[in-house]
C-alpha cells in the first residue's frame, strides 16, 4: 500500500500542483515550456528537485509526455514494441529524439487487430527525471481514470478531468476511447457538452452513459449544461495516493535497463541474439530442457485434475445455452504452444483463467474465442537476458441452462 504521505506531483505548462496529505499546493513555474510550446525538461527537473519527488508519483501532462490509443496488427511474431516506438516517433513534439515508450494491451478489436494504449517521452529527458527517484512516471490522465473506475459502480463511465483536459469512455472497465478536449474541461459551456456528445458517438456510445465523473484539482471543473449522463459525480479527488501506484491501467516511463542488443542495427541485433542463444544453450544443456518438460507435464496433470473435478461438480442435465463449461475447458486445455494456464477457478456464475504467454496477443484471442473478458496483461523478463513473458487473466461467464 502506498503511503498516504507520498507526494503526487502534476506539472502543467506554467505551474506544478503538489498533492500531499489531502492538501493541494500550486507552485508557479512559468518557464516549463518555450515560446513554441516545446517542453523544457531541464527547467522541470530544476523545479521538481526541491519538491521531494523521491518515492512519489510524477504525472506528466501532454506538454511533457505522449499518450495515444490506437489499433495495431495482432499477428503472431509482429514486433509490437518496435511498432509502438515507431508510431510514437511520428509525433512532432519529440522530433529527432530517441524515445522511451511503454504500452498496455487494452482489448482485441477483431481477429487481426488489438487496441493499444501507449505513452512515450524522450529517453534522455526521462533519465534526468529518474535522477529524482520517483516511484512512477506516467502520463497524467491515467491516474484520474483509475480513480474514477475504482469509485464507480456503473457499466458505462465517462471521465472528464481538468489536469490534462481529457475525456475518456469506459465500458465494463475497458477503455473504449479518449481524446484531448478542444474546448477545455474548465469551459463548462454548451460547446463543451456538444464536444462530449460527438466524442461519445465517435467511441460507439451515442446517448447517455450511466455515470460521469467530473474531476479536477485544485477545484473540479464546472458542470457543462446537459451532460449526457444518468448520474454525475463532481469533485476534487484529494485521496489519490492509493490509485497512484495501482497496477491496473498504468504505464511506466522510467528508464529501464536496455535489452541485449537494443539500440544496435537490426543485423547486429540478430547476430548478438544468435550468439547469446547458442551460448546459453551450451551452458544450460539437456538438464534445463528436461526441467521444462517436467514442469509442463506437472502443469498438464494439474489442469487435467482440475478439469475432472470441475466436470464432476458442475453436471447439468439441462441443455446449455451458448458456450458450455465443457467446451470452455476443452478450448482452454487445447491451448496454443505459446500460452499456458497456471490457474483455473470456478465460481457460481463465472470462470477465471490465468496463466502466462510468450505472445501478448494469445490471451486476447483466447478471451475472444471464449466470449470472455481479458484482464490486465503484465510483461516481465525472465532474468536480464530472458525472453519477455506475459502474465494474463481471462474471466468467462458460465453458460445458462434452458
Amino acid at each position: 500500500m502506498p503511503s498516504l504521505a507520498m507526494h503526487l506531483l502534476f506539472p502543467r505548462r506554467d505551474r506544478i500542483l503538489r498533492l500531499k496529505e489531502g492538501a493541494v499546493e500550486v507552485i508557479p513555474a512559468p518557464d516549463l515550456v518555450d515560446e513554441e510550446g516545446k517542453p523544457r525538461y531541464e527547467r522541470l527537473w530544476y523545479h521538481l528537485r526541491g519538491l521531494e519527488a523521491r518515492g512519489g508519483y510524477l504525472g506528466l501532462g501532454p506538454e511533457f509526455a505522449l499518450l495515444r490509443l490506437q489499433p495495431f496488427p495482432s499477428l503472431q511474431g509482429f514486433p509490437l514494441e518496435e511498432a509502438v516506438l515507431a508510431e510514437a516517433e511520428r509525433s512532432p513534439l519529440f522530433a529527432g529524439e530517441e524515445l522511451l515508450a511503454d504500452y498496455l494491451l487494452v482489448a482485441p478489436e477483431d481477429e487481426r487487430r488489438v487496441r493499444v494504449l501507449y505513452g512515450a517521452m524522450p529517453r534522455r529527458r526521462a533519465a534526468w527525471l529518474y535522477r529524482l527517484r520517483p516511484a512512477r512516471v506516467e502520463p497524467l490522465p491515467l491516474l484520474l481514470w483509475r480513480y474514477a473506475l475504482g469509485q464507480s459502480r456503473g457499466t458505462s463511465v465517462l471521465v472528464l478531468e481538468n489536469l490534462a483536459h481529457t475525456l475518456a469512455l469506459f465500458e465494463g472497465g475497458v477503455l473504449k476511447g479518449f481524446r484531448y478536449l478542444t474546448s477545455g474541461a474548465d469551459e463548462g459551456s454548451e460547446r463543451l457538452t456538444e464536444e462530449v456528445v460527438r466524442s461519445l458517438a465517435l467511441f460507439g456510445h451515442p446517448g447517455k452513459v450511466e455515470e460521469a465523473w467530473v474531476l479536477g484539482l485544485p477545484t473540479p471543473p464546472p458542470l457543462p449544461p446537459g451532460l449526457p449522463a444518468q448520474r454525475v459525480e463532481q469533485l476534487a479527488p484529494l485521496n489519490l495516493a492509493e490509485a497512484a501506484l495501482a497496477k491496473e491501467l498504468s504505464l511506466d516511463l522510467r528508464p529501464r535497463r536496455k535489452a541485449l542488443g537494443e539500440g544496435l542495427p537490426r543485423e547486429a541485433q540478430v547476430a548478438v541474439f544468435l550468439a547469446a542463444l547458442f551460448f546459453a544453450m551450451g551452458l544450460v544443456g539437456k538438464g534445463v530442457l528436461e526441467n521444462l518438460k517436467a514442469a509442463e507435464a506437472r502443469r498438464a496433470e494439474a489442469l487435467r485434475q482440475q478439469v475432472e473435478l470441475l466436470r464432476a461438480q458442475t453436471f447439468q442435465p439441462a441443455r446449455p445455452r451458448g458456450l458450455s463449461l465443457e467446451e470452455i475447458l476443452r478450448v482452454a486445455a487445447e491451448r496454443p504452444e505459446n500460452l499456458w494456464l497456471t490457474t483455473l477457478t470456478a465460481e457460481e456464475n463465472r470462470l477465471f483463467l490465468a496463466g502466462k504467454a510468450l505472445d501478448p496477443y494469445a490471451p486476447l484471442l483466447l478471451a475472444r474465442r471464449l466470449g470472455g473478458r481479458p484482464g490486465p496483461i503484465q510483461a516481465s523478463s525472465e532474468g536480464e537476458r530472458g525472453p519477455r513473458v506475459y502474465t494474463w487473466e481471462v474471466e468467462v461467464a458460465k453458460a445458462e441452462a434452458r
